[in-house]
C-alpha cells in the first residue's frame, strides 16, 4: 500500500474521530438525525462522512481510496451496530435487540454515510490532482 494511500486513511479515520468529538461536545448528536419512514437520516453524520474521506482522498490523490473509503464506513458501521446490539437492555426498543433489526433501522443511515464517504473521496482526489498540477497557459 502506497504511504500516502495509508496517510489518507489514518487522516480519514482522525477527521471522522474529530468530528464526532466536537458534533458531540455541542450537543447536537441527538437532535441531528431526522426521522422518515424509511429510517433515521443523520445529516451531521453524512456530513461528516463527506469531510472526512475528502480529507482523506485529498491526502491519498490516488483511485484506490474510493475502495478504502467505502470499507472504512462499513467497518465503522459494522462496529457501531455491534456495540449497539450488545448494549441493548431488555427494555431498549425492539429494531436495537437484535442485528437484523438495527440493520433494518439503520438502512437508510448506513447507505448515505457510505455514498457520502464515496463521493468525498472522488471530490478530494480531484481537488488535490488540480491543484498538484501546473498551469498552463
Amino acid at each position: 500500500m502506497d504511504k500516502r494511500i495509508l496517510l489518507g486513511c489514518l487522516s480519514a479515520a482522525g477527521v471522522l474521530l474529530f468530528f464526532g468529538i466536537f458534533i458531540k461536545f455541542l450537543g447536537l448528536d441527538a437532535r441531528q438525525a431526522i426521522e422518515t419512514g424509511a429510517g433515521a437520516i443523520p445529516l451531521l453524520d453524512v456530513f461528516g462522512a463527506l469531510i472526512a474521506m475528502g480529507v482523506g482522498g485529498a491526502i491519498a490523490r490516488h483511485a484506490h481510496f474510493r475502495w478504502i473509503a467505502l470499507l472504512l464506513m462499513v467497518a465503522m458501521w459494522v462496529l457501531t451496530l455491534s456495540m449497539i446490539v450488545s448494549m441493548a437492555l431488555p427494555d431498549s426498543p425492539l429494531p436495537m435487540r437484535s442485528l437484523a433489526g438495527a440493520l433494518r433501522y439503520n438502512a437508510l443511515a448506513i447507505v448515505l454515510t457510505v455514498v457520502a464517504a464515496f463521493v468525498g473521496a472522488i471530490l478530494g482526489e480531484r481537488i488535490a490532482q488540480r491543484r498538484s498540477r501546473p498551469a498552463t497557459r
